[in-house]
């Protein structure tokens, strides 16, 4: 599986089941923090994790 990028105007998520086993769990990378995206991604089992100035990193363990 390849790292999905996300838009800032769609917030569907690609499957969990398709997240990375290398960093394990990386699922996504971009999109924002809108309330209705981290709804969204917290009832499908996804949250954010990154660095300030890096990239939104989206990740499922």
């Amino acid at each position: 599986m390849r790292l999905v990028q996300l838009s800032r105007h769609n917030i569907a998520f690609p499957s969990p089941e398709g997240a990375l086993r290398e960093p394990n769990g990386l699922l996504a990378l971009g999109g924002d923090l809108s309330p209705a995206r981290l709804l969204m991604a917290y009832q499908r089992g996804i949250f954010p994790w990154f660095s300030p100035g890096d990239p939104i990193l989206w990740w499922s363990p």
